[in-house]
């Protein structure tokens, strides 16, 4: 295969300017008219106090002819427009050649100025107008509303600079692009403000739960004025539990679901729902805690296990982890039958993999479960098999004959 060498020749094209507001660049190509379009971009981007950065790649090959080895590389260069301005109203105009591409980029400065001067005004009143509301929050005591417009607001402040430094380049500054404003002043006021909330709760000291389900309790919001609406306020555990709002009396209302109940910690924590950052600042980083205790109910049941010891055992130690015991001088305790059968998947190395299919059947009981096993023989699979084994169907079968 023969490979061509491919190159990018670029060339400025000097062409009488209106008053120094119109730059232009010609560039062509004998690659493509995408490559002559870029360069003429670049050139002009180039001209505006741009970033332009290249990639070059480099490819070597082998040609064999006739059995000869020839060796050679190609060349690729391609010039990608990363500028720190944007080039509103360039103007590319291409045109095919005989001896390529080619292609006219023509940028009309008063349109690129007036564009970064349109962005900064716009950005100004914008900025002014959140800073007006996250005030007119504050004194409402909406202070999630003033935490959000502060958050837009610096976002904006950080959009505003970087369309000056921009202009900066291309037109002198005055004091009419200076930006003012005053949030550092109203962030000041704003964690003071969060700083005298308090968060209680009228909840026990101690909840007992049989279940992972907690009875409904409340959370009391209060700043310098009195209850606090409004105020959104989360439950976690290793997850978020629930998110809530206080209402017209500062009082948020928690029912939760699917807590810690088979394994802690035992714990709900009860924070506000603003920012780490802002909470920092305010020292509210620590949170109100609402412990509760767990009382499983306990099951007994007579194992009918004709398998040897250690597959015997682990169904014991696997039902043991659901509060189900097994018991050999309860004579209420209901007996239940063991069925397990495998069948062979493959085998990898020393390794062997199983289905294994373990019921349990009793009076009213019926459980079944299947289960991939791996280890160095069946029975080793059998085992990790039953280990993996969810026994919470079963649980849930014998709790009228549970203490």
């Amino acid at each position: 295969m023969n490979f061509k060498t491919l190159f990018l020749c670029a060339c400025l094209s000097i062409v009488p300017a209106f008053a120094g507001k119109i730059i232009t660049y010609t560039a062509t190509s004998k690659v493509s008219q995408e490559e002559a379009n870029n360069a003429a971009i670049a050139g002009v981007a180039k001209q505006v106090k741009s970033k332009i950065s290249a990639s070059q790649t480099q490819t070597k090959y082998e040609d064999i002819n006739n059995g000869e080895s020839t060796l050679g590389e190609t060349y690729r260069a391609n010039n990608n427009v990363k500028s720190n301005v944007v080039l509103k109203g360039v103007k590319v105009v291409p045109v095919q050649t005989d001896k390529g591409f080619k292609a006219t980029a023509t940028l009309d400065m008063d349109e690129l100025t007036a564009d970064l001067q349109f962005h900064l005004k716009t950005l100004k009143q914008e900025i002014a107008d959140l800073e007006k509301s996250a005030r007119q929050a504050i004194d409402d005591r909406k202070y999630v509303n003033a935490v959000n417009d502060l958050s837009t607001a610096e976002e904006k402040v950080n959009d505003y600079n970087v369309y000056l430094l921009q202009l900066a380049d291309i037109y002198p500054l005055d004091d009419s692009h200076r930006l003012q404003h005053g949030l550092p002043e109203i962030e000041k006021i704003l964690v003071e403000r969060i700083s005298s909330i308090t968060i209680t709760t009228t909840a026990e000291p101690n909840f007992e739960l049989t279940r992972a389900e907690m009875p409904a309790w409340n959370v009391i919001v209060k700043d310098s004025f009195g209850p606090l609406p409004g105020f959104p306020v989360v439950a976690r555990q290793s997850m978020t539990l629930s998110e809530r709002r206080t209402q017209n009396n500062g009082i948020a209302t928690f029912n939760l679901r699917n807590v810690n109940f088979e394994k802690g910690p035992y714990v709900i924590i009860v924070e506000p729902n603003l920012p780490y950052e802002l909470l920092r600042k305010t020292g509210k980083t620590k949170a109100l805690e609402v412990p509760y205790t767990v009382r499983q109910s306990r099951c007994e049941v007579k194992l009918q296990c004709e398998y040897i010891a250690n597959v015997c055992n682990a169904i014991e130690n696997a039902l043991s982890k659901k509060s189900i015991s097994v018991s050999t001088d309860n004579a209420n305790a209901p007996s239940i039958n063991t069925e397990i059968s495998t069948s062979p998947r493959g085998k990898t190395g020393r390794l062997s993999s199983f289905d294994v299919s373990l019921s349990l059947k009793g009076k009213n009981i019926n459980f079944w479960s299947n289960a991939k096993g791996v280890g160095k023989s069946e029975v080793d699979a059998v085992i990790s098999a039953i280990k993996k084994t969810d026994f919470s169907s079963l649980q849930q079968q014998l709790q009228s004959t549970c203490k």
